[in-house]
């Protein structure tokens, strides 16, 4: 791998490019999706090559590579950087790419690798949460069990000297179950999702995730559709990491500076919220799908504080955003794969923990709604608006639950919001997931502890 970025490298700055680095990968995976017992779809695949860039008075040229022989990569490595000097007269403005570099080989360690589990094994796992679903109840209409998981071999080299080996291993299983009793369909969605080898899959809980798809199933078919209005909503763990992942966090990505497209731009250093409030985006949490020890440029990884103490502190960097906005690189560049540039995305972004007692939050409150799990919803990051459809909520009366509801969502502009949490709660608990961004997928977590936001719209049916 080495010889064949440098040669990429030495090519593309022999035709006159400024900066280049380049990303070989090569990745395993398997997909295995079962639907009421029968297995509807299996798929191992590998994906191998190289993604190179070059770079030119700001301007970026980006091209792909299969031959990973030092000829092939010297090849496309001119190819991009001729490409570079034919847009530089076109660039906005001009400027350098500059950073630190590194050098490691970060190796994962694991009790049971995946690509080591038989695909035997792996499909008898997800049959056995097909089959946990269909068995629980006799209302139980229709189930969906999704096995996945992924090995990669990065190498991450580039002109400043950077030299980078990685590994990365994520499996997840998702368990999806509709319940039906007459007309009423209630859907249940569970996962796990964590960084590590096959035995993440073989804890207690992940052993059990089709139960808990179809209890949530079943229960919601004695739920009444949610009547609308304004409410103090208590957001469980689940929904507060939605909120601030897709609300916040896209918002606070450094690209949308130069771009204008965030409802941010003008607020590094100044309130976004109270002074309780503590938003977060780190990637070095151990086990965790979001995590990862350099970014898709070699920059080195480090828990990003968004907002301390009500303040916006920091912004998730490229090396181009560093550059651009005067500031350090902080490792948030990432690329769903070598076909891809890298760009500013989160990782594992969460509310710090709070003071309250969950139970406490809940018996402070008098006439609210607890907002739990996740279904759909849309954020503007240039406006701050935002929409999101809850699985599913209790009404609180009294300080008590009491009804479980459901077909409730809150909406906001999330300035607004943040400023009306007058509560965070002192426990914990993160959700896995998959970021969408310019036609990329990333893995990611999101999540913190339950969290109290005073009169807000909530849509009902």
């Amino acid at each position: 791998m080495e010889d064949a970025a440098k040669a990429a490298i030495e090519a593309v700055l022999k035709v006159g490019a400024k900066f280049a680095d380049v990303r070989i990968e090569n990745t395993t995976t398997t997909i295995i999706e079962i639907s009421d017992g029968v297995t509807k779809r299996s798929l191992a695949s590998r994906l191998k090559g190289a993604g190179i860039r070059a770079f030119i008075d700001g301007a970026w040229a980006f091209g792909q590579a299969t031959d990973l022989t030092p000829k092939g990569m010297r090849k496309t490595g001119e190819s991009v950087a001729r490409l570079a000097l034919a847009t530089r007269s076109r660039v906005a403005k001009r400027f350098k790419i500059d950073g630190p570099s590194f050098q490691d080989k970060v190796r994962l360690k694991v009790k049971r690798p995946v690509q080591d589990v038989t695909f035997e094994e792996k499909i008898a796992f997800a049959k056995m949460i097909d089959d946990q679903a269909r068995d629980f109840d006799g209302r139980v209409h229709n189930t969906r069990t999704v096995y996945g998981d992924l090995w990669t071999e990065l190498y991450i080299a580039n002109s400043l000297g950077t030299s980078i080996h990685l590994e990365n291993s994520l499996p997840r299983i998702i368990s999806v179950t509709t319940a039906k009793d007459g007309a009423n369909r209630q859907r249940g969605i569970k996962s796990v999702g964590t960084r590590g080898g096959f035995e993440e899959l073989e804890t207690e809980r992940s052993q059990h995730i089709g139960e808990e798809s179809a209890k949530l199933a079943v229960d919601l078919l004695s739920s009444q559709a949610a009547k609308g209005g304004t409410y103090d909503v208590v957001m469980d763990p689940i929904l507060n990491g939605v909120m601030v992942h897709e609300a916040f966090g896209h918002a606070s990505e450094a690209d949308n500076w130069p771009a204008h497209t965030t409802i941010l731009e003008d607020k590094v250093g100044e309130k976004v919220g109270p002074e309780h409030l503590n938003l977060t985006d780190d990637p070095t949490m151990p086990g965790k799908r979001g995590s990862f020890e350099y970014d898709w440029e070699g920059t080195k990884t480090r828990k990003r504080t968004l907002v301390k103490d009500g303040i916006l502190t920091e912004l998730m960097h490229s090396l181009e955003t560093a550059v651009l906005l005067d500031m350090e690189p902080n490792g948030s560049a990432r690329a769903q794969s070598f076909m891809h540039p890298p760009l500013p995305r989160m990782s594992n972004t969460f509310m710090e923990p709070g003071d309250w007692n969950a139970e406490e939050l809940i018996s402070d409150t008098n006439g609210g709604i607890l907002l739990c799990g996740y279904n759909y919803g849309y954020t503007d990051p240039s406006k701050g608006q935002f929409m999101f459809q809850a699985n599913y909520g209790y009404l609180i009366e009294n300080g008590e639950l009491t009804e479980l509801v459901r077909d409730v969502s809150m909406a906001g502009q999330i300035l607004e919001v943040l400023a009306k949490i007058d509560a965070v709660g002192n426990d914990f608990s993160m959700e896995a997931g998959t970021c969408g961004k310019s036609g990329q997928a990333v893995p990611e977590m999101s999540g913190g502890p339950h969290a109290r936001i005073r009169e807000i719209p909530v849509g009902g049916a």
